[in-house]
């Protein structure tokens, strides 16, 4: 069985989202999403390069999704396709790309998570008995060997 895989896009939120329904009332997110960009040096430093933006549209079920999550300057990450788009506006044909949203969630800053210990972050961040239950599953732990036990299986 293959692993599906989908394009995937970090971003935030550069303008304030448009939630508007479709002609047959479907629900549709839309929202210019920016990118920013910096390039590595020899020497091991980063310049910045200008932000790079790009339309992202969600329908249905993932645009409702959206709305709920995310406002202008909300950080994602996005899983979905860029397609092309096509339509005249004020007579003049427009054609360009956008990324049309089929999961998305939200993503902390990354100087908060850097800033910040985990316990400090927020009230819906998972407690240390969440994070070690996701270490290894109950079910791949070994089952408690006493230590006569585990000499005796050693022998």
């Amino acid at each position: 069985m293959a692993i599906r895989t989908y394009m995937s896009f970090s971003g935030y939120v550069a303008t304030e989202p448009d939630t508007k329904p479709t002609q047959d009332g479907t629900p549709r997110f839309w929202a210019r999403a920016g990118q920013r960009q910096g390039r590595r040096e020899q020497d091991g430093s980063f310049t910045k390069l200008p932000t790079q933006y790009m339309p992202i549209v969600a329908f249905g079920d993932a645009a409702e999704e959206a709305a709920a999550l995310l406002a202008k300057g909300a950080n994602f990450t996005a899983e979905g396709r860029i397609r092309p788009i096509k339509y005249v506006r004020d007579g003049k044909a427009i054609e360009g790309e956008e990324f049309e949203v089929w999961k998305i969630g939200r993503r902390r800053n990354d100087a908060d998570r850097s800033a910040r210990p985990d316990e400090t972050m927020s009230a819906d961040a998972p407690t240390e008995s969440t994070r070690r239950s996701r270490d290894v599953p109950s079910e791949f732990a070994s089952p408690a060997v006493s230590r006569q036990g585990a000499a005796a299986l050693a022998m």
